[in-house]
């Protein structure tokens, strides 16, 4: 009979550091390093989480933790991330790893709605996508390196880790005709849906997002925007936050986006310029077509094409 594999938590986790790549890794830390001191010395054997009777004063280390959380007063949301990354590290373990037997780990429980409303966890916050108008504020208030990168990700839909990371080496140009085509060529390993993908990424580039590279190109860095060389590690910086809170006062709503709110903006503007919905799915990267949905926000232009189309019947009652 072979012998089972078991380790704690902490040692699984240090394997896992050492080998994801860049794109997951600042999130992967900070969430590891907010679990250790609860479950750092527990072995996956043993590391479950039912649901308890009194949630004031919990029994088992994932509930002492979840009730941290909630008294810190994050969302539910943000612990089903901090939970779903256990629940990744435990699976790599066994797959990648070999640091765990399948026998010695099944999946941990996520929050559910009862467990939501009995831990009083404030509701998750609605971010928006960025009216043309806030962009305008957003970007008076920033330096032109960040300017750029984040005009560069409004118009490719590009997330921060991979607008912080772009290689020159993955520009492309191809001709047809008498036109030119730019993209970027990003290896699939650096992308989010990675697991999904069958071939690399292609971010092709418009006129405005190819004005944004170019305007970088005779700096000798590796990457497309740095400073001396080095890629700037994020665009949620204290400067972009200052930009933000700056605008906010002309546009109160603007608290209410982050950084991702400029991918939330690509994929609006693109639905409300009428490109086909699959070609929104597969220039955004997502592989399935709900989360593309869950991008797709109301607007008064979308009501304004609901009346065209229901005015449709209208027409035939005339008729």
């Amino acid at each position: 009979m072979p012998e089972i594999k078991d380790a704690t938590f902490g040692e699984i986790s240090k394997a896992h550091l050492k080998m994801i790549t860049k794109k997951t890794a600042n999130k992967d830390h900070e969430y590891i390093d907010k679990l250790i001191p609860f479950i750092g010395g527990i072995y996956m054997s043993e590391l479950i989480r039912p649901k308890e009777l009194n949630l004031a004063v919990p029994s088992y280390a994932l509930n002492k933790y979840v009730l941290k959380r909630a008294m810190d007063g994050v969302t539910a949301n943000t612990v089903n991330k901090e939970l779903s990354l256990v629940n990744t590290i435990g699976k790599k373990a066994i797959k990648e790893y070999a640091l765990l037997s399948r026998r010695s780990w099944e999946n941990i429980r996520l929050l559910d709605e009862s467990e939501i409303t009995r831990w009083n966890f404030k509701p998750s916050r609605i971010r928006l996508h960025l009216e043309p108008e806030w962009e305008a504020e957003l970007l008076k208030n920033l330096s032109p390196l960040l300017q750029d990168m984040v005009t560069f990700s409004i118009h490719t839909g590009q997330r921060d880790s991979i607008v912080c990371n772009l290689r020159w080496q993955w520009l492309h140009t191809d001709t047809y005709s008498d036109k030119k085509i730019t993209y970027f060529r990003i290896p699939k390993t650096f992308m989010k849906s990675s697991r999904y993908m069958n071939e690399d990424a292609y971010v092709v580039l418009n006129d405005i997002a190819l004005a944004q590279v170019y305007r970088h190109k005779s700096e000798d860095s590796s990457y497309v925007f740095a400073v001396k060389g080095k890629p700037i590690s994020q665009m949620n910086c204290t400067e972009y936050k200052s930009a933000r809170l700056s605008a906010s006062k002309k546009y109160p709503d603007i608290m209410n986006t982050d950084v991702h709110s400029f991918k939330r903006t690509f994929i609006t503007r693109m639905i409300d310029a009428d490109v086909p919905y699959e070609w929104v799915q597969r220039l955004a990267n997502h592989k399935l077509p709900e989360i593309t949905e869950q991008y797709n926000k109301m607007s008064p232009r979308k009501r304004v094409v609901m009346h065209q189309y229901v005015q449709r019947l209208t027409r035939k009652e005339e008729a």
